[in-house]
Parts: C-alpha cells; structure tokens; sequence
C-alpha cells in the first residue's frame, strides 16, 4: 500500500458507501479513538479487505476516494500504534519461519507456534500475513496454512519411501575377522554374530552405521589372536575385504 507523507489524522470527506466506510474503520483504528485492541485489529482488516476487493474488481475504495481520503487513511495505517503492532507481530511470525530447517515440516510446526498464542496475537498476526482476497478470516487462514503442511508432510513422506535401503557384503576374509566362519554354524549368542546378521540382514535397522563401526573395532580387537592361528596374513586390517554397494 503506498503511504502518504502527510500526517493528518483526519479524514476528507466524500460521497460513498465504500469510502464512507473506509474512513469510518480508518478512524476507530486511530490511537484518538479509544476502541479496544480487539476493535482495532478487526478495523484494519477491514480498510485491507476493501482494499484489496477494489484492487482485484477494479471499483472500490481506490476509484471512489480522493488522494485526500488516500492519503488520511494512509497516515493513520502508518502511524497507529495498533496497526505498528500488527505489522510487528507478522514480521516476527514470517522471521520464524524463515529460521527454520528447511528439511522439516516448517508449516506445520508454524501451526503448532500459532495455535498456542493468545487469540488476539493470532488475529494480529493474520491481519498483518493473509492475503485478504483469499483467506477472508483466521479460521481460513489457518484452514489455508493446513493444507500447505499437509502438503509437505506428503512430500517428506514420499521422500523418505523412495530412499533406497544400503545392501552390504562381506567377503570371506571379513567375515572371519569379524569371529564367523562361513564353514561353520554361526553362534547366535556371539556378539560378532549379532552385528554381522543386523548388517547384513535385507532391511537394515536405522542403528546400521553404529553397528558397522562396532563390527570394524571388535575386527580389530581379533586380529592379533587370528594371526596367531594363521587365519590372517601378516599386515592384514580390519575392513580390509568389506565390500558395501548400495
């Protein structure tokens, strides 16, 4: 909305329902009015209601008014310390959003944020963040913001369904650094075992990555032992015939 430099707080008076209405609602938003908070704030979504229906349809307030009535009206939309609250409270609403990690669900947790602040501060906040033409009141503003973290939630499902599970392979070598011979029946009660099952296993736990460093360092704890045996050459290491593809 373009704002006049003038700072009058009065308003011109004009012939019209629209603009006669604006200039009423112009007025209770002033601090000189003594209308409550909550007054206020329903005062200035309607002055941007009409507004925007007179930007959209091409008749309203910006046909009908004259740059007196603008430029009143501007002032007080600029200098009212209910409307410099309203801008305030969106601004910092819209900041946190922008703060948050991309890679989650940001609306929906802008949701959670909104629903638990007072009535009044909501309402502030969608006065100042709606687009009026579009969400005409807070329960469909938020009905909007709802479907835009349903959305996302769908998004980051599909994301998630369509990452491909790690396949890991051992070779013969590895696997007897990790305590399981292939000729022989594996103990389950070997703690080697149990990590070398859960790698291996088709749907790996989400816990994969921990147990293959746990499954290297029990490899090397084993190596002086199985050198003994002379089941490892001379100057073998842990991992050294771990084949992961994925």
């Amino acid at each position: 909305m373009q704002v006049s430099p003038s700072t009058t707080a009065s308003v011109a008076s004009t012939s019209g329902s629209v603009v006669d209405q604006v200039k009423r609602q112009a007025a209770i938003l002033s601090d000189a009015s003594g209308a409550s908070t909550a007054e206020k704030t329903d005062a200035y979504i309607s002055i941007f209601k009409a507004m925007a229906q007179s930007a959209n349809t091409g008749a309203g307030w910006f046909q009908q008014s004259t740059q007196a009535d603008r430029d009143a009206v501007n002032a007080i939309m600029d200098t009212a310390s209910v409307a410099r609250d309203i801008r305030q409270a969106a601004d910092d609403f819209n900041a946190r959003g922008m703060r948050a990690d991309r890679t989650t669900n940001v609306m929906a947790d802008q949701i959670r944020y909104l629903d638990s602040l007072p009535d009044q501060q909501q309402k502030m906040i969608f006065a100042g963040t709606a687009s009026f033409e579009q969400t005409g009141s807070l329960d469909s503003w938020k009905a909007f913001l709802q479907q835009n973290a349903d959305g996302r939630a769908k998004q980051l499902a599909d994301e998630a369904a369509a990452t491909p599970a790690v396949k890991v392979t051992l070779s013969d070598a590895a696997k007897k650094a990790l305590g399981q011979d292939t000729a022989a029946t594996p103990d389950a009660t070997d703690p080697a075992s149990k990590a070398l099952e859960t790698l291996t296993r088709s749907q790996p736990g989400p816990t994969i990555a921990e147990t293959a460093l746990r499954m290297l360092e029990d490899a090397a704890a084993r190596q002086d032992a199985l050198k003994d045996r002379n089941i490892l050459p001379p100057g073998y290491q842990a991992g050294d015939h771990i084949d992961a593809t994925a």
